[in-house]
């Protein structure tokens, strides 16, 4: 006979492995309301030049990045387009520049809605490439609140070229409900006089693994999963069992 705790027990096994799988069905991406733009579309200028510009929803805070696109040639420029395409911003890291560290940068400012001590994903496509200016590697340093984190190093490609973007995935633990956003383009190492024109794009700030356009992002569980179904399927016979028991006494 089958004691009415088991019952019990199996009973709020399949109400919980049932809410897992009605609740991983329903997991979609997850994009922080405050942040704005993170394809870098909007400006209207001339992709095709030094432009110093910053798209809508971005500032700049440090020397003069650039709106730019996989058509922008000019100076031996040669980018192809990342994963999402269109417009992507440009950054110079020349942290040895002589006479002063010259890194360009841009911002958000006040992105609110986080909660405090949750974890937050920030992912996106990075590429660099080699023109009649640049003449060394680099990478991005993202900084969000007091937390930085940098991105893999990328190698200067041949002249006339550019590298494959490529995904960098980035978790940050939020310490205030509002914070500050901050891309930095970096060279490396940071005491040679090496110039880095970096590109950033597809941009994403939310909940982590929510990130629809990150190939690193593990698929969201639409279909549930075989050990959820296990769960289910074991309460589920445990109570049809049970029942069967109940009406043959």
């Amino acid at each position: 006979m089958i004691s009415k705790k088991l019952i019990s027990q199996l009973r709020q096994s399949a109400v919980v492995a049932l809410f897992g799988v009605l609740s991983a069905g329903s997991a979609s991406a997850a994009l922080l309301d405050a942040f704005s733009n993170g394809g870098f579309e909007g400006y209207t200028g001339n992709t095709n030049s030094f432009n110093s510009a910053t798209p809508p929803g971005w500032t700049t805070t440090a020397g003069t990045p650039d709106v730019f696109n996989s058509g922008t040639t000019m100076n031996d420029f040669v980018w192809v387009p990342s994963s999402t395409g269109g417009d992507f911003l440009h950054g110079i890291g020349w942290d040895g520049r002589a006479g002063s560290p010259y890194v360009e940068s841009a911002l958000q400012v006040g992105l609110a809605g986080l909660v405090i001590g949750q974890q937050y994903e920030i992912s996106f496509e990075q590429s660099i490439s080699n023109s009649a200016f640049s003449s060394g590697g680099g990478y991005w340093e993202v900084v969000f609140g007091d937390e930085s984190h940098s991105s893999a190093f990328m190698n200067l490609p041949t002249l006339g070229t550019a590298a494959t973007w490529a995904w960098q995935t980035m978790i940050f633990t939020a310490e205030s409900a509002i914070q500050t956003l901050e891309v930095i383009a970096h060279s490396n190492p940071a005491t040679s006089a090496l110039r880095a024109d970096l590109g950033i794009d597809s941009f994403f700030l939310g909940d982590p693994g929510t990130n629809p356009d990150n190939p690193d992002t593990p698929p969201t569980n639409d279909v549930p999963e075989p050990f959820s179904l296990a769960l289910v399927g074991i309460g589920l016979a445990g109570i049809a069992m049970a029942r069967r028991k109940k009406l043959a006494r």
